[in-house]
């Protein structure tokens, strides 16, 4: 058998880590917040799989956010952090016959970017797609969202209005149901939990 490298996406508060808690004990990594040594070391992984064009472009989008510099530069940290991991763990000889599920990962990175437009984004990602089994919970109805948001908080409601966030963020799933079943080597979508 070989490896089985899964992510797990969907929008803000869609249910993912309901499910990471269910199946977490079945899988390697659970998701990517890990300590910040490790943080480290996958963004350098990143840096060093990317290279200085395919980051300078990651830098640019983060940079055209609408946020503060600081968290321009933590969306960049985080988004490059993904490819490390994916990096790090491409590998079928050390990690066979396990599944290696990471929440949040490359399949992920179109929900970091609100300002760029999707499709150059899925298109940037598109050759790493191709090597991922992606699972993505499809988001319940607007308005469940805007409540969980409202209830748990979210970083980017500091600099955008909620209905503009959740808008935006409805787009972006759109795109991804539309473009991800020709771009990821595996595509499963889930309405609910219960369904996954």
């Amino acid at each position: 058998l070989v490896m089985s490298y899964i992510e797990i996406t969907g929008q803000p508060c869609a249910g993912k880590s309901t499910i990471l808690n269910q199946i977490s004990l079945d899988y390697l990594i659970r998701h990517i917040k890990n300590r910040f040594p490790k943080k480290i070391l996958y963004f350098l992984s990143g840096i060093n799989f990317l290279g200085l064009q395919r980051s300078k472009i990651i830098f640019g989008w983060s940079l055209a956010e609408n946020v503060s510099f600081l968290f321009k530069l933590n969306i960049f940290f985080n988004c490059v952090s993904k490819f490390g991991i994916f990096h790090r763990h491409q590998n079928p000889a050390k990690y066979q016959d396990l599944k290696i599920v990471v929440d949040e990962g490359i399949s992920h990175i179109p929900f970091l970017f609100l300002e760029t437009d999707s499709k150059i984004v899925t298109n940037f990602i598109s050759d790493e797609l191709q090597m991922i089994n992606v699972y993505i919970l499809r988001s319940p109805e607007q308005d469940i969202i805007q409540a969980r948001l409202l209830s748990r908080g979210h970083k980017r409601l500091q600099f955008i209005a909620l209905s503009t966030f959740t808008d935006r963020i409805q787009e972006i799933e759109k795109v991804l149901l539309s473009q991800y079943p020709s771009l990821c080597k595996k595509f499963k979508v889930f309405d609910d939990v219960a369904s996954f």
